[in-house]
């Protein structure tokens, strides 16, 4: 049995969060810098999905208004969203669940993730964090290089930067 797969779109400061659910449980969040670059997101999900896919905002209540919180600068917590982890390999699963622990305004680094999880590959871990389906609510830019840089981010670092000066404001 198919199950239905609906998304919503959440504008932000910076541009647009697309979320996509099914079964109750959110697939992704993923980040696009302004809304015309959705649609072709979207139509990939419609083939990857054979049409199976709709537009439904109420069924998102919970996230827009945990969103909305941050996005307000509202030091809040994302744990009680529920998240298909299936994607991700075991590891990718082991470093994104550690990951989704760090607080609001808190970092961590690639090497402090990878000890927490007894793993020795700190790359491995940026790798894992970089297929991360769960902008914010996965909390990867709460990641730095040991040495406090930036290190990477899927959705480009001046989101980054962003999202850290919007907690860290918030202190």
């Amino acid at each position: 049995m198919n199950s239905e797969i609906i998304y919503t779109i959440f504008s932000f400061p910076k541009g647009i969060l697309l979320l996509v659910k099914s079964n109750f449980l959110l697939k992704e969040i993923t980040f696009f810098p302004s809304l015309n670059r959705v649609s072709p997101y979207l139509n990939y999900l419609e083939s990857k999905f054979a049409g199976n896919i709709s537009k439904s905002d109420l069924n998102f209540e919970k996230e827009i208004y945990l969103l909305s919180r941050y996005f307000k600068g509202e030091p809040i917590s994302f744990d009680s969203l529920s998240l298909d982890f299936n994607m991700g390999t075991p590891f990718q699963r082991r470093v994104w669940k550690e990951t989704r622990k760090i607080p609001f305004g808190q970092t961590s680094s690639y090497k402090e993730l990878a000890l927490k999880i007894n793993h020795s590959g700190f790359r491995s871990v940026g790798q894992a964090l970089g297929r991360n389906p769960f902008l914010l609510v996965v909390p990867c830019h709460r990641v730095l290089s040991s040495d406090g840089s930036l290190g990477g981010f899927s959705a480009g670092l001046p989101l980054k930067k962003y999202l850290l000066s919007l907690e860290q404001a918030r202190q």
